[in-house]
C-alpha cells in the first residue's frame, strides 16, 4: 500500500512540475534527484534514510517558494517514514 501511495505522490509530483513556473535549472535538477532516489527506494535500491534527509533538504528550500511541490515532498517523507524508513 505505501508503495502504492510513493509511485502516485511521484505523479503528483511530476504532475506539479510541469505546472510550476519559475523553477530554475538547479532546483529542476534537484527535484529529479530525489525523484530518481525515491524510485530507488522503491526499487529497493539505494538508502532511505539518506533519502528522507534529501528531501528534507529540498522542503526547506521550496518551502516558501513553491507551496504545492514542498507538500508533496513532505508526503513522501510522511510515506517513507510509514514503511519504516
Amino acid at each position: 500500500m505505501a508503495e502504492s501511495k510513493l509511485r502516485q505522490l511521484l505523479h503528483n509530483l511530476d504532475a506539479e512540475l510541469q505546472k510550476t513556473p519559475g523553477l530554475d535549472e538547479k532546483q529542476r535538477q534537484q527535484i529529479a534527484s530525489i525523484r530518481q532516489e525515491v524510485e530507488a527506494v522503491l526499487a529497493e535500491m539505494g538508502s532511505p534514510t539518506q533519502s528522507k534527509d534529501r528531501i528534507g533538504e529540498a522542503v526547506g528550500l521550496f518551502e516558501t517558494s513553491h507551496p504545492k511541490l514542498t507538500l508533496i515532498l513532505e508526503q513522501v517523507i510522511d510515506t517513507l517514514a510509514g514503511m519504516g524508513f
